[in-house]
């Protein structure tokens, strides 16, 4: 009797523990990681994408590796529903993308899920959705999650995981994974992320080759075009919507911008090259605000602060993109072109220049609100101002009441205002002798002497100034060497050079930006002697000597000068003895 109770006591504290244990069981969302019941999962990420995870237990089951011939393929048996919150996402999002679906078991789910988004049976058009449906449900509910880091290898319960993104964690430049679906356990997992992070980059035309660049320089109020080219390397199916921002800051002198032309294409598209200006491009599609109450994108224009700032938003770029029969699938590029031109404000010079940055806002993931950020890519403008200094040959004093047609190299004439115009202008020295062409383009200026300054002689011939600037491309560059030869210029040289009289002052281009000419007159009187006739030994000796250049070793004249001043001394001795002889006669 005694060994009987003993027996009975002994079952019932079996049977007890049995059902505490089921108990618990049954209580946890997650299955307990006891021993044998684990599977090592290890994310890689790719470029560009977030390596913190978030993984959420879709099923639980015992997975196993079934081999056949050289592979193998994992399958999942005992398959139960590993929480309330994954039962009522999974089978909301099948529903969802295939009405007539009939499951009703946690194994129905799960073989739909490895047939239709993982195999290749895929029969229902939407559902490669239904990821992206669950990981949106999943992350807005406190149901379980495990943390992952992309390269770290991580022990599981055995079953079919969702990866996402920890959309907290996406940092500048990053994007959130797609959702990955995964079997965990037997053999170790590998899984890679399915993300890659957008991209921005802006240029600038340079109109004296016509192409796309990093710099590029321009008279102030000329049209002058920018372009900002994004490429979304991700899947837009994924995202029930996917609106970027792009996000431009202006330097003060730089105007608003007006002309926005926005285009789209598929990545399988070549990328928008160089020589082609504002308009359409074979493989590109313009969107069009056609319904002002759903437009495609949206701009807006701050002029506060020292920065200006320009926003144009595509307000949903897979709608747009699938609307103009474009695949989103593979992912996209956006072009955004529009004239901002440079400003009577604008600095100068390549020391400074006039930049104009921009940084791309998007969706962090598919999953939740938060967006990201690219790095900030920049194009600079440059603009130079000319002065022609009108003086006296005869001893520099700056000459006032001078008139002179100045013509740049698009047939425009300079206004005494400062500004360009196709009809005819002059404009008139002051006291100061001086005429500024500011903010000017590289290029040949024309200089015409319509009426010469009171007591002077007039310039009849053609003056002509070239100012040559070549700027590097694909990088910017705050420096410009002078170039050995001003006909060949490389990437990164410039050129000040003038035909005669005109004399060259100097050229700054990196500090100031400004470059001076001289546009001398002789005084009356005093003009230079025709045929060899007339004029003083002084101003024989003058004209006689070369001007020394602002740039250059005045060293390398001193031979000239030497023998230039023999040669007059020679005429002197030989206009003495003529003279001598004449009284010896007398």
């Amino acid at each position: 009797m005694a060994v009987t109770k003993h027996l009975s006591r002994t079952l019932v504290t079996c049977l007890a523990a049995c059902a505490a244990a089921a108990i618990l069981a049954l209580c946890s969302p997650v299955r307990a990681l006891a021993e044998g019941e684990t599977g090592n999962l290890t994310v890689t990420a790719t470029e560009g994408a977030s390596t913190k995870l978030r993984a959420y237990q879709l099923f639980s089951g015992d997975v196993t590796d079934v081999r056949s011939g050289r592979s193998s393929e994992k399958v999942i048996v005992d398959v139960s529903w590993a929480s309330e919150e994954a039962e009522e996402a999974v089978t909301s999002a099948i529903t969802s993308a295939e009405p007539g679906y009939r499951g009703t078991t946690a194994e129905d789910a799960s073989e739909w899920l490895r047939d239709k988004v993982q195999g290749d049976k895929d029969v229902a058009p939407e559902a490669g959705s239904v990821p992206a449906a669950v990981a949106r449900a999943l992350s807005h509910t406190s149901g379980p999650a495990y943390d992952v880091t992309a390269g770290e290898t991580v022990a599981l319960p055995e079953g079919y995981w969702l990866v996402v993104s920890d959309d907290g964690a996406v940092g500048t430049g990053q994007s959130g994974t797609a959702a990955i679906l995964a079997l965990v356990g037997g053999a170790d997992v590998t899984a890679t992320t399915k993300a890659a992070a957008p991209t921005v980059e802006k240029q600038v035309l340079e109109d004296s080759g016509d192409a796309w660049q990093k710099q590029a320089d321009a008279t102030v109020a000329d049209e002058l075009d920018w372009r900002l080219v994004a490429t979304v390397p991700v899947d837009l199916t994924a995202y029930a919507s996917y609106s970027v921002t792009f996000h431009d800051v202006l330097s003060a002198g730089i105007a608003e911008p007006s002309g926005v032309r926005v285009y789209v294409a598929s990545l399988s598209e070549e990328a928008w090259g160089n020589g082609t200006k504002p308009g359409a491009k074979a493989g590109w599609t313009e969107l069009v605000n056609a319904d002002p109450n759903s437009p495609a994108y949206t701009t807006s224009y701050d002029p506060s602060g020292d920065e200006p700032t320009f926003e144009l938003i595509v307000t949903d770029l897979r709608r747009s993109a699938e609307e103009n029969g474009i695949d989103v699938s593979a992912g996209i590029r956006v072009c955004v072109v529009y004239d901002a031109p440079l400003t009577q404000d604008a600095e100068r010079g390549v020391e400074h220049g006039n930049p104009n940055t921009v940084t791309l806002r998007y969706p962090a993931s598919p999953y939740t609100e938060a967006r990201g950020e690219t790095q900030e890519d920049e194009a600079i403008a440059y603009t130079w101002d000319l002065n022609l200094v009108k003086r006296s040959s005869l001893d520099e004093k700056p000459l006032a009441g001078a008139v002179l047609r100045v013509t740049d190299d698009r047939g425009r004439h300079l206004t005494q205002e400062g500004t360009w115009t196709g009809d005819d202008a002059t404009v008139t020295t002051g006291e100061d002798g001086t005429i500024s062409a500011a903010g000017v383009d590289s290029g040949t200026f024309k200089v015409e002497e319509v009426k010469a300054p009171a007591g002077y002689v007039g310039v009849t011939d053609k003056l002509v100034v070239r100012l040559s600037a070549s700027l590097e491309a694909d990088r910017i560059s705050h420096h410009l060497e002078k170039a050995a030869d001003p006909e060949e210029l490389s990437p990164g040289e410039w050129a000040l050079v003038a035909t005669k009289p005109l004399e060259l002052a100097s050229f700054d281009p990196d500090a100031s930006g400004v470059a001076t000419a001289f546009v001398p007159n002789a005084p009356e009187g005093e003009a230079p002697p025709q045929g060899g006739g007339g004029g003083s030994v002084a101003e024989a000796l003058r004209r006689a000597l070369p001007r020394t250049p602002s740039t250059g070793d005045p060293t390398s004249f001193v031979p000239v000068v030497c023998l230039a001043a023999a040669g007059v001394a020679l005429i002197a001795f030989a206009i003495w003895r003529m003279r001598g002889g004449r009284e010896d006669r007398r």
